[in-house]
């Protein structure tokens, strides 16, 4: 799926993050939150912004004090997705402290991606909490219609596959309202449509979207 600026879409929802990630490098703090929900296009932006910055990724539960070092050394910006996790876990919150005083010493920038703000993770470092407290934060919101349509369209034509407009709003009145289901419902759709070598209607839209979905 193709992952250029080109290929984020705006709206009101994400707006704000993705004013962030395009004011790269002038943040007013080192560290930014991208805060939103599963399938929300954290990680899309977190593409964008590694591109910008050349930001390695970093998974949390496994970095060390040791590593952090070396990769600010390097590049000087660095991208934590999933960083929630490190709460509760002595270690992961220690390495991601030293690291954030890192990137701030060398002028450089953190991109932490979560579901929650960090103000809801449960951090046993009070220092660390102190931080993140400071950092700037950017919550994406729940899509509307406009955006979940706009979503679902994507993601169909990313599989070359074109929909009617009976087809998209069938989709946003069977299941929750988030980008996660939707990109997990169009995959199904897609991948029914190949096995039966059906092209993509209503009534195979209407088999596909069980309540497993």
């Amino acid at each position: 799926m193709a992952r250029g600026a080109e290929d984020f879409l705006v709206s009101p929802c994400n707006r704000i993050a993705a004013d962030w990630i395009a004011r790269w490098p002038n943040w007013s703090s080192p560290a930014l939150v991208l805060a939103g929900p599963a399938g929300s296009g954290k990680t899309h932006l977190g593409q964008l912004w590694r591109a910008r910055s050349g930001a390695e990724l970093v998974d949390p539960m496994r970095f060390d004090l040791e590593a952090a070092a070396g990769l600010i050394e390097r590049t000087g910006a660095a991208w934590v997705d999933e960083a929630d996790r490190i709460a509760g876990h002595p270690d992961a919150e220690a390495a991601l402290l030293h690291l954030y005083n890192l990137v701030q010493a060398a002028g450089g920038g953190l991109l932490l991606t979560a579901r929650t703000a960090p103000g809801a993770w449960p951090l046993g470092l009070p220092d660390l909490a102190s931080r993140l407290k400071a950092a700037m934060v950017a919550t994406i919101d729940a899509p509307d219609d406009s955006l979940l349509a706009s979503v679902a369209l994507k993601l169909f034509a990313d599989r070359q596959l074109a929909v009617g407009e009976e087809i998209i709003g069938y989709l946003l009145t069977r299941g929750e309202r988030s980008f996660a289901w939707i990109a997990q419902a169009v995959d199904a759709i897609d991948q029914a449509a190949l096995a039966a070598k059906r092209p993509v209607t209503t009534a195979l839209v209407r088999e596909i979207l069980t309540p497993s979905l």
